[in-house]
């Protein structure tokens, strides 16, 4: 991407308010139209937190490849991560697109192969998974499914390439039941809803889970 336009374009989105319930309200943060390359010898981390000198920052920081092509953008306020972040492959594709407020990974982040098919697609909430979150093959091949609620996985699935499961589990008062890696550690629900117990080995030993 010509950096010229990519710096008119974000400058565009930058300008804009970020919008995000936070405890039911919406809170309303402008970022400045303030670029900064990542090279820049007054950007500092001190604790987590992003300086620019002894100023707490806030804008966005930029790294190019030796092109000059955009590689990655990161928004900030008041030194933590906040709005819209992005990196890009040495070929123009984008690499992934992630959401931050208040230095916390929030709402949907989303990735692409260099093949410019989807990656990954997460949820988030005040920095726990919540919701589905699925991984993709670069063939385009649904790789894994994943449902969190409070960051707490409460199912999940999984197929190789090829289209066999290697994974189908449900979680039950803290335990996996299900296909985990090939291996069965619990069963699945029966058709009449029961939980079973795991299987056991030709020693009488339970499979491990």
């Amino acid at each position: 991407m010509n950096r010229t336009v990519f710096l008119l374009l974000n400058c565009c989105l930058l300008f804009s308010c970020h919008e995000k319930r936070t405890g039911g309200n919406i809170a309303e943060i402008r970022i400045p139209a303030i670029h900064v390359n990542i090279t820049d010898t007054s950007l500092r981390i001190v604790n987590g937190v992003q300086y620019f000198g002894n100023t707490l920052f806030s804008g966005t920081i930029e790294s190019f490849f030796p092109s000059g092509d955009i590689e990655t953008s990161r928004s900030f306020y008041r030194g933590r991560q906040e709005g819209w972040s992005a990196t890009w492959y040495p070929s123009g594709v984008k690499a992934d697109l992630r959401y931050y407020h208040l230095g916390e990974k929030d709402s949907v982040h989303t990735g692409w192969w260099s093949n410019g098919r989807l990656r990954f697609r997460y949820h988030f909430s005040r920095g726990n998974y919540d919701g589905i979150s699925n991984e993709w093959y670069s063939s385009g091949k649904l790789l894994k499914e994943i449902v969190y609620v409070n960051g707490n996985d409460v199912s999940g699935k999984g197929w190789r390439e090829n289209g066999k499961p290697f994974m189908n589990f449900i979680m039950r008062d803290g335990r996996r039941y299900g296909l985990m890696n090939g291996q069965l550690c619990y069963s699945l629900k029966s058709e009449k809803g029961q939980y079973l117990p795991a299987l056991s080995d030709t020693s009488g030993r339970r499979r491990p889970g």
